[in-house]
Formats: structure tokens, sequence, C-alpha cells
């Protein structure tokens, strides 16, 4: 299981021709254990959630969790830092991320979309 800290909120109001409305982007680290060749070592990834209310202040929330891309703490901050600055969403980071570390396939992630 892995470690979940939050790393920024931001705040976004979106407003387009039907309507205007505000949501916040939460942007987590999540770190992890695994057994590499029988030694413990710490992977990095990150995660986006989306949270917003409803006129029924209904809570929606969408998140998406990528595991496993990083090997520091530091390198998953610095990336985290650019999605923050840029209001990457979740249903962009796997995009985004594969553009900004340029890798294949990110296999090891999570997505769901929730009200609460």
């Amino acid at each position: 299981m892995a470690n979940r800290k939050l790393y920024k909120t931001v705040s976004v109001n979106s407003e387009d021709n039907l309507a205007s409305y505000d949501f916040d982007l939460e942007y987590y680290i999540l770190e992890k254990e695994i057994q590499l060749d029988g030694i413990c070592v710490n992977t990095y990834g990150v995660e986006i959630c989306k949270c917003r209310k409803d006129a029924d202040e209904v809570v929606h929330k969408e998140y998406r969790k990528v595991f496993d891309v990083f090997c520091t703490k530091k390198e998953a901050e610095e990336i985290l830092e650019k999605l923050a600055r840029n209001t990457v969403t979740p249903i962009s980071l796997l995009d985004v991320l594969e553009n900004l570390i340029g890798t294949g396939d990110l296999i090891n992630e999570e997505t769901s979309f929730v009200a609460v």
C-alpha cells in the first residue's frame, strides 16, 4: 500500500458559455516500498484529485493515481509542481506525464469517479 501525502491544492474557477463552476485540484505524492532483487526500495508516484460540489452540495471526486514512476521524492515533487502550475486534471494526467518524462504506456495506475 502506498503512503499518500498532499503536496499542493489549487482552486480553479472555470467558466464556459453555459455556466461557471468552481473546483479544487489536489496534488499528492505517493510513496511505496517495493522489493527489487530481494532489496526494499522506495518508489514514488503522483495522484491528482478533482473535487467539486454540485448545486445540491453533493461532493463529486475524480482521481487518477500513477504509481512507481520516480526513484526519488525530489523528482516527484518537481513534476507535481509543474502539474499544479498548469492545473492539470486527472483526465489528462497520463498524457501529460508521458510528454514530460518520455515514457510509453504507464500501466501502474488507478482511476475513479465518485459522488460522495
